[in-house]
């Protein structure tokens, strides 16, 4: 049975984008997003062209719509194995920022 794994997400970056390369030579653009008091901030994970897009335009506190997917990275030791779950971006849309007007007094 083949099962949907997608998800929407809109927030905040809680940082700076990290931009590496991998041993491969494939780009690679990690994040938090925030949305919320009440919700973690979800790690995102973007590669290749998006990813490059991604460390040129945003920056902490860019508000952000993200579709992907969500994947996981094993971690094991001597003792025990577990694993950490992140988002995968397959489409990243930076959402205009609000106008603040001060109030003049």
């Amino acid at each position: 049975m083949n099962y949907l794994n997608s998800i929407l997400l809109e927030g905040e970056l809680s940082d700076a984008p990290i931009f590496t390369t991998t041993a491969s030579g494939l780009d690679r653009c990690s994040f938090f997003i925030a949305s919320g008091d009440q919700a973690p901030a979800v790690p995102v994970v973007s590669y290749g062209r998006l990813a490059l897009r991604c460390n040129e335009l945003l920056d902490k506190g860019s508000a952000i719509r993200i579709v992907g997917r969500i994947a996981q990275d094993l971690e094991a030791s001597d003792t025990t194995s577990s694993f950490k779950l992140h988002l995968v971006a397959e489409h990243v849309e930076i959402k205009p920022m609000a106008h603040r007007h001060a109030e003049v007094a």
